[in-house]
């Protein structure tokens, strides 16, 4: 049972890194849509930019769970390296610890401003005035899934080998 929530806990974050990359996919498309409307046609559109920006967060907030879960993200690990495996371990369990505490208190906060923005109806400044509450909501959801990530490396305990710097 407890092999199943974790492989869907796993999954749930996996999806989450799809829908980064499509975000940017997205992305790179609006981008080179405005780059031909606007240079080739001289006639720039309302949309792409913005649409671009919210794009960029989803894809960073969303796909930040995955990076955690595949040790893609960057990584300071000279002090580590001289340490032995038990002492990598124990600073392992001690970094996902105080990432999972940072998660949650942003899933808290994040929460309370898409609550905040939505309570108030604010919309975006631009022609398609896009309610806030929607891309803001990328930030809890992505704090939720960063804290599913660290649960899992919680429960993993063991200690990321470093990289293999020249």
């Amino acid at each position: 049972m407890l092999r199943k929530i974790y492989n869907f806990l796993d999954w749930l974050i996996k999806i989450g890194a799809y829908i980064a990359g499509i975000f940017i996919l997205l992305m790179a498309f609006m981008t080179f849509y405005e780059v031909i409307a606007r240079g080739f046609f001289n006639s720039p559109t309302s949309w792409a930019l913005e649409l671009s920006i919210y794009s960029l967060i989803g894809s960073c907030f969303l796909g930040s769970a995955y990076g955690v879960r595949t040790y893609s993200h960057i990584t300071v690990d000279l002090f580590v390296n001289t340490l032995s495996e038990r002492g990598r371990i124990i600073i392992n369990y001690i970094v996902n610890v105080l990432g999972l505490l940072f998660s949650v208190i942003f899933t808290i906060y994040g929460f309370k401003q898409v609550l905040k923005t939505y309570e108030l109806g604010t919309t975006s400044t631009s022609l398609l005035r896009i309610p806030m509450y929607l891309p803001e909501l990328m930030l809890p959801v992505g704090g939720i899934l960063l804290m599913i990530a660290f649960i899992l490396q919680i429960v993993d305990g063991k200690a990321h080998p470093g990289g293999d710097q020249a």
